[in-house]
């Protein structure tokens, strides 16, 4: 799918020269079709694409590579400062690597006009909106990339773009709670400048990022209410993340005596891994999702079928998936009376069907 620029053209040239009209201001649900990507399409995990740099306003000074420009297609992935990401990546894969529910995005607060005529807040601003364009969280939160699925908030809003966020996502967009650092993120150096283990949004400038969102919070009178909510958002979300690892406490909960792995229920997987006792739990790619003291993890691809309960061995790799770890050579081999953890989910941070510890034995 190639991201167009048409919808909402309106708001967004409204947004960029600060009028302040929210009275035709409109996000459409998602199609039909872009509900596909974002509710049955498995996690596609990140890759980096290149495109012929000829053919793009790329400003000067950024890294190409044999005159191309490459791009992780990850929405956490960026274009260099003062590109759209949409400019080009699709952004079907982050619409599969992030929460799939829709809600258009609406006017939450009412800033007084006065302030489209403060230079210095209209600069910063305007600045932070093209730290946003340039990322994959644009696919979902700037309605300029065209994508089809601005959704909870939208950075291209009319006048003051931040009426569209609540105080408890500003002070999350500022990185008040470091759980933000679950989502994972690339190296500054392989990301066109662009980090994000401070902030939630990717930036060349975290400081100055940080402390947009944290005026805007103090202007909105923010209170430690408001804080909690964004302590909450995030619970949701990493809750299963930070909850403490149990010991597998059925005989179908673990790691058979063959290798089999076996979870409690019905539900297939996507994602396997065996660890070390004490290994953390994992959480997002690209950095995260294969803590250190991961001994073996396979993924299925996001178009090959999921393993059923019972249906696979520590160390087999199934048409349509990948053993991402060892990357080169065989499963480690079980050792008698040591202790592991196992960890299975759905697909990547959605449902985690297994997180357990288990001391392994050849025999029952």
């Amino acid at each position: 799918m190639t991201p167009s620029r048409a919808p909402l053209v309106l708001s967004v040239l409204a947004a960029l020269v600060g009028c302040d009209d929210w009275a035709g201001y409109e996000i459409e649900r998602p199609s039909d079709e872009a509900r596909v990507i974002l509710d049955a399409t498995p996690f596609i995990q990140p890759q980096k694409l290149c495109a012929d740099a000829s053919g793009l306003d790329v400003p000067e000074g950024a890294e190409l590579v044999n005159g191309q420009l490459c791009v992780w297609d990850f929405f956490s992935g960026t274009v260099p400062e003062g590109m759209a990401f949409s400019d080009v990546s699709s952004c079907e894969p982050p619409w599969t690597q992030g929460p799939p529910w829709f809600t258009a995005p609406r006017r939450v607060y009412e800033s007084p006009s006065s302030l489209l005529n403060d230079d210095t807040w209209v600069a910063e601003a305007t600045w932070v909106q093209s730290q946003i364009r340039a990322s994959g969280c644009s696919c979902c939160h700037s309605s300029s990339s065209g994508s089809g699925n601005t959704s909870g908030f939208d950075f291209d809003a009319p006048g003051v773009f931040t009426d569209s966020m609540t105080n408890s996502q500003l002070i999350m967009s500022g990185g008040y709670n470091d759980l933000h650092k679950l989502f994972g993120s690339f190296p500054s150096g392989d990301n066109h400048g662009f980090a994000r283990e401070e902030t939630l949004w990717p930036s060349t400038d975290p400081a100055r990022l940080k402390a947009f969102f944290e005026s805007e919070f103090a202007r909105r009178a923010g209170s430690q209410t408001d804080i909690d909510g964004s302590d909450a958002a995030f619970d949701a979300l990493f809750g299963q993340v930070i909850a403490p690892r149990s010991e597998c406490v059925s005989e179908f909960e673990g790691v058979g005596p063959d290798g089999t792995v076996y979870w409690n229920g019905d539900a297939s997987v996507r994602q396997i891994l065996l660890m070390e006792a004490d290994a953390d739990t994992p959480a997002f790619p690209p950095n995260l999702d294969r803590p250190e003291g991961t001994l073996w993890a396979l993924y299925v691809d996001f178009e090959g079928t999921p393993i059923e309960n019972g249906a696979l061995r520590i160390g087999d790799v199934p048409p349509g998936s990948t053993q991402v770890v060892p990357v080169d050579g065989p499963a480690p081999v079980l050792q008698e009376g040591v202790t592991y953890s196992v960890f299975a989910t759905e697909d990547i941070m959605v449902g985690r069907i297994l997180n357990c510890t288990f001391t392994y034995t050849a025999r029952r």
